[in-house]
């Protein structure tokens, strides 16, 4: 099975130093043989995938949701038997966004089993308040800044993406508020199509690590496989220095 680890950047939002830390953090942190992939709008390097515009016309810029969706393009791109342009089938994915730091061994995301993708799982949200806000698509208890998968095992997400794209994208806040809504069960989370990864494996810079015991904020947890970046209410770029720094 082939490994491949994919990252995506499109705009101006992170320069190109994030995707080469990315790039610099999993060749020093994985221990077995892999590729490395950037889906960007810019494709320049033989790592470079460009990405598709097919969605584009459905997204409302002033209204802003479902504004990652350009991720979604991952999941259909080699996934289909005999389209191996770039991934062979029988192939691993692993997704990272670009504010991440990399603790430990990628490794281990490449073993997890693989009968179901799997997801950030936010352990750092209150469940209760989740289950609250569900109605409200607010406070959703996915993040999507990594993703595992195998070949194929995506494509029904896609699917559902193109063929209620209209729908989506008017009521999708977010792609983390569309999975949990549409592929994830907060009242029974074993059940659904997407799999949280396990407590410890990976935390927040900004939220904290486990509800209601472990929450310290801006707290490195290098016992941990991956730190996130992820902050809902800070403006694009306000962390770069925070990050960067702590590279």
């Amino acid at each position: 099975m082939m490994n491949n680890i994919l990252c995506i950047k499109w705009g101006d939002k992170y320069d190109d130093s994030y995707v080469e830390k990315l790039k610099e953090q999993c060749e020093e942190n994985c221990s077995v043989p892999f590729k490395f992939w950037c889906f960007t709008d810019k494709p320049e390097k033989d790592w470079h995938i460009p990405i598709p515009t097919t969605l584009d016309k459905f997204f409302d810029e002033k209204r802003g949701f479902f504004w990652a969706y350009r991720k979604c393009y991952m999941f259909s791109h080699g996934q289909i038997p005999g389209d191996n342009s770039h991934f062979p089938d029988n192939s691993k994915f692993l997704f990272l966004d670009l504010d991440v730091i990399i603790h430990q061994d990628l490794k281990y995301f490449f073993q997890l089993p693989n009968d179901k993708p799997w997801i950030v799982r936010g352990w750092w949200n209150d469940i209760h308040m989740v289950k609250q806000n569900y109605a409200k698509h607010k406070s959703t208890p996915l993040n999507s800044s990594a993703i595992v998968w195998k070949s194929g095992q995506m494509m029904p997400v896609w699917n559902h993406v193109v063929n209620n794209a209209e729908v989506v994208f008017f009521t999708s806040p977010s792609l983390d508020n569309y999975f949990a809504h549409h592929w994830y069960d907060p009242w029974n989370e074993d059940d659904g199509f997407l799999q949280g990864f396990p407590k410890g494996d990976i935390y927040s810079w900004y939220k904290g690590n486990v509800f209601p015991d472990d929450m310290e904020k801006k707290k490195l947890r290098d016992n941990h496989k991956i730190c996130l970046f992820n902050n809902s209410t800070q403006t694009e770029g306000a962390n770069d220095d925070e990050i960067k720094e702590l590279w």
